[in-house]
């Protein structure tokens, strides 16, 4: 891909201390207050817009110079208190989750299947924190992660309130992980991924179009759900207000072997396309990705 993805934080680690910091002595209010004016700083840089910009255009293209201002504001701002309360998640243990029994029903419902369960999310909302929400389910969970040296963010059980939820598969490793994965599902496990931007080589995603104009998404987990009979659940995590989120099951389907072509899968990948520009539509400020996945030829 041209433009090379990095998971490096935004501030330093001594930045982050301080929060953490303000988090245990003021709580989240104390944080929020920070955070306000940490937010109106960095939404003036040069390059919090130019990242922000190949996202909110597109997802609003005829705002004018000062809405294009106030719209990465506001995502910035929702970003930095979805990372708070991750933190706040980490350091006091606390957190609603506001999902529905129903979708709970529909989780364990599919996961009995015996065939483990396979959760596509995207880079939106709550989805760090989301990991813990999928406790009443009783197999081991996975998440598809590549994390650098560079990102210094805590992730919520690093603060040691909480236990790891997860165990993490990496992206970057043979077959973009296939080999863990099947072993995870082998195991009856629940795997979460990103459907929403590649990660492994490029011969395990395939080209669509996502809000007007074309990106490259995952597809192997696809084929791999339909070689092992596992069901798919595409599921995003809203922030709902401070402290809260939301879990919305957009779509859950079993897939047909159609062979090892990964294009055979598009239609798959599609349903997450078309799921993820819904949630876009709803929650503009929640897709917090900042590198131009539209830049792919």
């Amino acid at each position: 891909m041209p433009n090379k993805w990095s998971s490096k934080s935004a501030a330093s680690h001594f930045f982050h201390e301080i929060f953490y910091v303000l988090i245990k002595i003021g709580g989240r209010h104390a944080a929020y207050a920070l955070l306000f004016f940490v937010v109106i700083f960095y939404a003036v840089l040069p390059s919090t817009r130019r990242k922000s910009y190949p996202y909110l255009k597109r997802r609003f293209p005829e705002a004018g110079f000062w809405a294009k201002q106030y719209h990465v504001f506001m995502l910035a701002w929702t970003f930095g208190k979805v990372l708070l309360d991750r933190s706040i998640l980490g350091i006091t243990g606390k957190i609603d989750i506001l999902s529905s029994r129903e979708d709970q029903a529909l989780c364990k419902e599919l996961y009995s299947k015996g065939k483990g369960l396979i959760v596509v999310s995207a880079h939106a909302g709550c989805w760090q924190s989301a990991m813990s929400s999928f406790d009443f389910i009783e197999g081991d969970k996975y998440a598809i992660y590549r994390r650098t040296e560079e990102d210094v963010d805590k992730q919520a059980y690093e603060h040691g309130k909480i236990k790891q939820a997860v165990n993490f598969i990496n992206p970057s490793g043979y077959a973009g992980g296939a080999v863990e994965i099947l072993c995870a599902l082998e195991k009856n496990g629940v795997i979460c991924t990103m459907g929403d931007r590649e990660f492994g080589p490029q011969k395990t995603s395939v080209r669509l179009p996502f809000l007007g104009a074309d990106i490259r998404v995952p597809a192997s987990v696809y084929r791999i759900a339909a070689f092992y009979g596992t069901p798919v659940i595409i599921i995003f995590f809203p922030f709902k207000g401070a402290g809260k989120f939301d879990s919305v099951i957009a779509d859950h389907f079993f897939i047909k072997d159609k062979g090892s072509g990964m294009e055979n899968y598009k239609d798959s990948a599609r349903r997450f396309i078309k799921a993820f520009e819904n949630f876009c539509k709803e929650y503009p400020y929640q897709y917090f990705n900042f590198y131009d996945i539209w830049n792919i030829d």
